[in-house]
């Protein structure tokens, strides 16, 4: 196998890597609804199984509370702990009724981007059109407790800063461009997430297929490669765990901000 493979050109090599996502579209079931195919796939099935943690933590968690806590009881303390005090109420107490959706966002998202460290298993992070409608989610909840919270007139004007010269150039220059911000959050959002675990995941399969790709050669640098790439792939590996966290803190509470600010968006 070794030598094979370090017979194989970069172009060879790179589509052996790049096949992990590849097998994440392999269909298991095939369904479609009202000529929309949606099939069951590889990443629908790891995409379930985080919802089915997610679940298990949040919901069942919840109500299995005792007196005397065990060692499952104080992790879903330590995480309603952590949604409350961190996520919710960042810019003021109204805030907080929205920690709990914020909460679940982090947990789901970093139960799936845990699973995919998971040998054969299938990131499903790394896919940007699971991490867009997730932003879009967050974009569409945003503009709906903006205009609860402000009305629709309010909300709409609040785009535009008071008091600006030259208001028939100004008022709609101005309007556009903030709404062009607004529309680039969830794009900012999807992309940050995808990016970031997409290119953890490749790293890794890069530095390990060093081994592979140089092993089956008797040079120096073919026999040290195992030596050098293995403990680089491992550090990897472990950067990728707090990069798991890092990015579902990280969407989590701009999903919070972006709420809160269309909340106080009038006032600010």
């Amino acid at each position: 196998m070794s030598t094979m493979l370090a017979q194989m050109n970069s172009e060879e090599l790179r589509s052996e890597i790049i096949h992990t996502w590849e097998v994440g579209q392999d269909v298991y079931l095939e369904l479609s609804l009202f000529g929309i195919d949606i099939s069951i796939t590889k990443a629908v099935i790891f995409l379930w199984i985080g919802a089915a943690i997610t679940f298990l933590i949040m919901f069942v968690g919840s109500r299995m509370l005792k007196n005397r806590p065990g060692a499952y009881q104080v992790i879903v303390e330590e995480l309603y702990g952590f949604g409350r005090n961190s996520l919710g109420g960042l810019m003021g107490e109204e805030g907080k009724k929205w920690f709990p959706y914020t909460l679940t966002l982090f947990i789901f998202i970093l139960v799936l981007n845990l699973i995919g460290l998971v040998p054969n298993s299938f990131p499903v992070t790394s896919s940007i059109s699971f991490t867009l409608v997730l932003a879009l989610l967050t974009f569409v909840l945003a503009q709906y407790q903006g205009i609860r919270s402000n009305g629709v007139g309010t909300y709409v004007a609040a785009f535009v800063p008071p008091n600006m010269p030259a208001k028939p150039i100004m008022v709609p220059f101005m309007f556009v461009i903030e709404w062009i911000s607004e529309l680039s959050k969830p794009l900012t959002l999807a992309m940050r997430l995808y990016a970031n675990i997409l290119a953890g995941h490749l790293l890794i399969f890069i530095f390990l297929s060093f081994i592979l790709y140089a092993g089956g050669t008797n040079t120096a640098i073919g026999l040290a490669m195992p030596f050098l790439s293995v403990p680089m792939g491992l550090a990897l590996y472990g950067f990728e765990v707090f990069v798991a966290v890092l990015q579902a803190y990280i969407f989590a509470i701009l999903t919070q901000i972006y709420i809160e600010l269309s909340m106080y968006k009038a006032e600010h």
